[in-house]
């Protein structure tokens, strides 16, 4: 069976962070296609000072040069709240002989009894996370869904309904800083591949 990547976020904006993320799933799983969708309303977070739009322009920008990583515009291109639910059945239904295998962060994963439909989202394909530094807290029902159905992270291992931890040591570059030190008008090309568009635009200048 074929093996489709799926990175979901708000790209708000994309750093450096986000296409080592989308690299690491796409090797360790030996993925010919890793595909990055822009969240368009996205149900859990206010609301970006950028558009939906502005976000999919830039990560567009972002992976320009990178090897087999896609930006999909469904969710911008969409009305309303985006759930991952309803994005990942789309993609099945479009790809019925495809496997999912969904990224997600480990602080995502952590309330992912807050999603909707998460249970059923568990069965949708192979969820892989992205732990954080320092974000090793689950709790109990996450944790006992994690060691019911972990395996470790190769492509031998890829199965509908399993569960693997990415094995990363992450950049601890996050939107958040980004987006502060954008307000602050300081230097910001050690962390994102498009800081001059970015600064240029002016979107966060004034935001923090």
């Amino acid at each position: 069976m074929q093996a489709l990547g799926i990175y979901g976020g708000t790209f708000n904006p994309v750093h450096f962070g986000h296409l080592a993320l989308a690299r690491s799933l796409r090797d360790t799983f030996a993925l010919s296609e890793v595909r990055l969708i822009p969240t368009g309303v996205p149900p859990h977070r206010t609301s970006p000072q950028a558009t939906p739009t502005q976000r999919l322009e830039w990560l567009n920008l972002a992976l320009a040069t990178e090897q087999n990583l896609l930006s999909d515009d469904r969710e911008v291109r969409g009305k309303g709240v985006s759930y991952t639910f309803d994005t990942l059945t789309e993609i099945q239904q479009e790809q019925p002989h495809s496997l999912l295998v969904w990224l997600i962060g480990g602080d995502s994963f952590a309330h992912l009894p807050s999603w909707y439909r998460w249970q059923e989202l568990l069965e949708l394909g192979h969820m892989v996370v992205a732990n954080r530094p320092g974000f090793s807290q689950f709790p109990e029902v996450i944790s006992s869904e994690l060691a019911k159905r972990y395996e470790p992270a190769s492509p031998e291992t890829l199965a509908r309904g399993k569960i693997s931890v990415l094995p990363l040591p992450l950049m601890s570059v996050s939107s958040t800083q980004l987006r502060e030190k954008l307000a602050r008008g300081e230097d910001i090309s050690e962390l994102s591949p498009i800081a001059a568009t970015l600064q240029q635009s002016g979107v966060y200048s004034r935001n923090i």
